[in-house]
């Protein structure tokens, strides 16, 4: 889980993620769309003994994973400046990027593998 823009309030609440699977995330701190997501999540899965592993990145913001230009998008000019104003500088940062690829790639073989 990266993003948690655009859903309902009740998401990060103990009712909606009751029973949840273990859930791995990674948020940047510079990231205005997200901003308390890491410790609400966190909050809520540990109140509710849920195996997470949620981790927000101090320097990095919206996109901070996305290490490659736009597929075929025509118009990321609009998309950048839309996307800018709501959720801050999206760009790749690249140490937060390996540390999220690195956690959620450990969390998914703890969970998944047979």
């Amino acid at each position: 889980m990266n993003y948690g823009v655009g859903v309902p309030e009740d998401t990060y609440s103990p009712a909606f993620l009751a029973g949840a699977c273990p859930i791995v995330g990674s948020y940047g701190a510079h990231d205005r769309a997200n901003q308390g997501t890491t410790a609400k999540l966190s909050r809520v899965l540990d109140d509710l003994g849920i195996d997470h592993d949620i981790k927000e990145y101090p320097g990095a913001g919206h996109g901070f994973l996305n290490d490659h230009e736009t597929a075929g998008d025509r118009s990321p000019w609009t998309i950048s400046v839309v996307m800018g104003a709501f959720a801050g500088a999206s760009r790749y940062h690249q140490p937060s990027a390996q540390d999220a690829r690195r956690r959620t790639t450990a969390f998914l073989t703890r969970h998944l593998a047979p």
